[in-house]
């Protein structure tokens, strides 16, 4: 049966070059996924994870909400491991990074606050926030005078502002001091999004913000487990207030099935347990190395946006994505190339050439 109302939502979508396409499995050198620590394909991880699965009987599925019978022990023991690991109160286990903004942004704020938020965070990000239909406005990415100029407009409620530890397309590291300055004078909660930070940063994968002594100033963390993990979902990091109350009025968390089983124990693993992170991190670097890339302060190196014109020979030879707005800015077209611990040396010899080209 055709349908064309849909179909010519779709050619227009196609017109305008805002149509996606899955691709298909290729034999090529990875360097456009977020397994940079290359977890996700770790034998003797794979290994470890499907014994222990096995032998402690843990289920395939959580069998319903975790407000009524899915509540499985290892979500309380994954949060816990990753409450310590953080530094953070506590920690709720969600489905998904997409889940826990929605979870987030549709409970906390009220209708007499404002959410402030850096406009390159996570689509996911401001999706939540559009759907809150809580008073918001977007800054440019970095534009931290114009963020300026939005905190001094009086308003009668709290003030969130959203913000990302590491920002996906650039790897540009969000500056503590002058946040916390800021801060200082307008006293907003700060939510940062560490989806690309949890795992990567800090020498025991613990992320960005518990670096930057997380209690004091953070009010809430987001984390996704799809990136330097190697897993699936995610969690929000906060006092023990935000996460009862997240739990216990929160329909985005009520009326979900709880995370997969067998991605929640992996991240447990990996928060109990830090030598698998501190291997991959230590053979990222060394490819970091190679290519000459430095980490810190303001810029992660396995992070590398090329903005170029379209080059159908890199697309060929290393998979990588032309991404166009509103993915990226308009003007500020390109390729995103992201480097991994499991990338040989051949590899990274390949891309620093391209990295020069």
């Amino acid at each position: 049966m055709r349908y064309p109302d849909l179909e010519s939502r779709i050619r227009i979508a196609k017109e305008n070059g805002r149509f996606k396409h899955l691709p298909t499995s290729t034999a090529i050198p990875d360097f456009q996924s977020n397994d940079v620590l290359g977890l996700a394909q770790n034998t003797a991880l794979k290994k470890h994870l499907l014994h222990y699965f096995l032998h402690e009987n843990i289920p395939l599925g959580a069998g319903g909400s975790r407000s009524i019978s899915g509540n499985l022990s290892l979500y309380s023991r994954c949060e816990h491991a990753i409450a310590q690991r953080t530094g953070a109160q506590a920690a709720l286990l969600v489905s998904s990074a997409f889940q826990a903004n929605s979870l987030f942004f549709s409970t906390v704020p009220g209708r007499t606050d404002r959410i402030l938020y850096d406009k390159s965070v996570h689509a996911s990000i401001r999706l939540a926030i559009h759907q809150s239909r809580i008073p918001s406005r977007g800054f440019e990415h970095g534009d931290w005078n114009m963020l300026e100029r939005l905190l001094e407009k009086p308003h009668p409620g709290n003030t969130y502002l959203a913000i990302e530890s590491v920002y996906s397309m650039s790897g540009n590291v969000s500056p503590l001091i002058l946040i916390r300055s800021l801060q200082e004078r307008y006293g907003f909660r700060l939510v940062v999004d560490e989806a690309h930070s949890i795992g990567s940063m800090g020498k025991r994968g613990e992320g960005w913000a518990t670096l930057q002594d997380r209690e004091h100033w953070i009010f809430a963390s987001i984390l996704g487990f799809g990136k330097a993990l190697g897993s699936a979902g995610g969690a929000i990091l906060g006092s023990q207030s935000l996460i009862e109350l997240l739990i216990g009025t929160g329909k985005a968390f009520i009326y979900s099935t709880g995370i997969q089983p067998l991605a929640a124990l992996q991240v447990c693993t990996l928060m109990e347990d830090e030598q698998w992170i501190q291997t991959g991190q230590a053979q990222l670097y060394t490819n970091m190395e190679q290519l000459g890339i430095e980490v810190y302060p303001n810029k992660v190196g396995w992070i590398q946006f090329i903005e170029t014109v379209q080059r159908p020979d890199w697309e060929a030879h290393f998979g990588i994505k032309y991404l166009r707005p509103p993915t990226v800015d308009p003007g500020k077209e390109g390729y995103r190339c992201m480097v991994h611990a499991h990338n040989t040396l051949q590899e990274i010899d390949l891309l620093k050439k391209l990295l020069e080209s």
